[in-house]
Formats: C-alpha cells, sequence, structure tokens
C-alpha cells in the first residue's frame, strides 16, 4: 500500500523591516499570508482549512517496461473524503439542522472595528448557515472521514522517473509521482532507449547478423563487415512512446566486441597467419616479430 507523503508548505519569507517598505513590497508580502490566515472570509480560522485540504501526494513504483509501455495499476490510498453516511451534511441522516440566528443563516457575520467594516466567516455555525443539533455518528458533524479507498492508475507509456500526475478520488484529488526502476538491458534518453550487444570477432570482421533484445520484441540485427567495437545501430521507432508528441523514440544498439580468453591450438594458428599479414600495427604481437628485411615470421 502507497504511504502518503507530508502534506506540500510553503517557506514564508519575512520582509527586512529596517528599510521603508513601499505599497508593492507590502502587497507581495502579505500574499502567501492571506493563503494561510485568510481575508476573514472563509471561516473563523482563516484560510487553514484550505491548506489542509491540499492534495496528499503518494509514490507509485514502475518497471522500466511499466512506465515504457504504459499499465493499469491499483493501489490502496487513505483519503479525507466526503462522509458516506451524512454525505458530507455532517448531521445524522433523518435529523435536522437548526436555522442560524447569528447570521441569520448567510453563513456570514459583520464585523466594525472603527474605521474598518469587515465580512468574516460566522463564528457560530462556522459558515454554514444552520446549527447541528445531532452530529453524524461517523464524522462527528465535520463532513468529512478518513477513507480507504482502491484506486486504479492508469499509467501513460512514456512516463519518466520522478514524474507526478494529479487523479481524482471521489470528491478529492491526489498525486502521484512515478518511481522508475532501472533496467537490467536498457538505459533511457527521453524517448530513446540504448542497450549492448555481444558479438564475436569473426562477426566483427565478416559480418553477419544477431540477436537483441528489443523493448516489444527480439529484433534481429544485420551486422556489416568491418563493425567496430562501440559502434552504434540505430533501429527506428523501437523506442518508448512520446508522452507529449507523436511517434516513439529510436532504439541505439551498442556493439561489443567478446574477445576469447582462450584459443584453440587451430584458432591460435589462424590468428597468427592473419597476424602476419597485418601491415597497420603499431608495437608487437605475441608470436610474431619483424625479420631484418621486414617481413612478418613466426618466432618460438
Amino acid at each position: 500500500m502507497a504511504e502518503p507523503q507530508a502534506e506540500r508548505s510553503r517557506l514564508c519569507v519575512f520582509p527586512d523591516l529596517s528599510r521603508p517598505q513601499s505599497a508593492a513590497d507590502i502587497e507581495t508580502w502579505c500574499q502567501p499570508h492571506r493563503k494561510i490566515f485568510g481575508e476573514f472570509s472563509s471561516s473563523s480560522f482563516g484560510d487553514f482549512q484550505t491548506v489542509f485540504d491540499q492534495p496528499q501526494e503518494y509514490i507509485m513504483e514502475l518497471t522500466f517496461n511499466q512506465a515504457a509501455k504504459g499499465v493499469n495499476k491499483e493501489f490502496t490510498v487513505n483519503i479525507m473524503d466526503s462522509c458516506e453516511r451524512c454525505n458530507g451534511k455532517g448531521n445524522e441522516p433523518g435529523t435536522k439542522v437548526q436555522h442560524c440566528h447569528y447570521c441569520g443563516g448567510s453563513g456570514m457575520e459583520t464585523i466594525n472595528t472603527g474605521p474598518f467594516v469587515m465580512r468574516s466567516t460566522c463564528r457560530r455555525c462556522g459558515g454554514r448557515g444552520s446549527i447541528i443539533i445531532t452530529p453524524c455518528v461517523v464524522c462527528r458533524g465535520v463532513g468529512q472521514a478518513k477513507q480507504k479507498k482502491r484506486v486504479m492508475v492508469p499509467v501513460p507509456a512514456g512516463v519518466e522517473d520522478g514524474q507526478t500526475v494529479r487523479m481524482p478520488v471521489g470528491k478529492r484529488e491526489i498525486f502521484i509521482t512515478f518511481r522508475v526502476q532501472k533496467s537490467p538491458v536498457f538505459r533511457r534518453d527521453g524517448a530513446d532507449i540504448h542497450s549492448d550487444l555481444f558479438i564475436s570477432i569473426a562477426q566483427a570482421l565478416l559480418g553477419g547478423t544477431a540477436r537483441a533484445q528489443g523493448l516489444y520484441e527480439t529484433i534481429n540485427v544485420t551486422i556489416p563487415p568491418g563493425t567496430q567495437t562501440d559502434q552504434k545501430i540505430r533501429m527506428g521507432g523501437k523506442g518508448i512512446p512520446r508522452i507529449n508528441s507523436y511517434g516513439y523514440g529510436d532504439h541505439y544498439i551498442h556493439i561489443k566486441i567478446r574477445v576469447p580468453k582462450r584459443l584453440t591450438s587451430r584458432q591460435q594458428n589462424l590468428i597468427l597467419s592473419y597476424a602476419e599479414d597485418e601491415t597497420d600495427v603499431e608495437g608487437t604481437v605475441n608470436g610474431v616479430t619483424l625479420t631484418s628485411s621486414g617481413k612478418r615470421s613466426t618466432g618460438n
């Protein structure tokens, strides 16, 4: 089960009050504080309810293939949502609520503070406009209750590690951040993928074909004669779907030449014969020396 992370918070930086503050400075500083403390317009506790109602964030683990191809993945979340017993009204089903006479049912009250007149959420009814006589036994009059829900998340093909999506759950929303595991075969670069393919010395010299693991299927790769180590072969359209565009990325196969650690007697004699005919060798080859005439001969 995914565990919720801590609610997102904002860092408030107080201004330097030692210097004169312009109207623009004060307005800039006040904006985040209005979000927290409210403007005497929502509830007797300012805008704290808005802060607590921010969507929760969850972490979803994905394999490399799940992120590349997309998947429908189910997991459990614990969220505060409208109480199912009272349907979010706060009062016990079958009971009535009392009209708030303090605010006249408007949910707002007027406060006079000298030359200023401010409207604030009614302190008596909390902005409901009515008084709950018999609170709901589940949510105790709050209208919301913690609920465990199983949700199916349609993970789009091509998501990357650390990407976050917003998803509605009931009447609430949650944030889901994807954590993508590394693949033992593929390396990712945007919509392109890279992998290694080991071939023999004979395949590198003479060419041939080899089979490589692809993202969607096994790929038959044509090896051209004279292939060099770390040479890249591009397989167009065999990569990951472009999440914000059309089409697919490419699959780049990096050639690795596998050099045998041991040779049979026949293989060694064949390689020595080949080495005698080489003309572009810098340094020496074990078993092959240069004669005084400049020709190669097999040494002991």
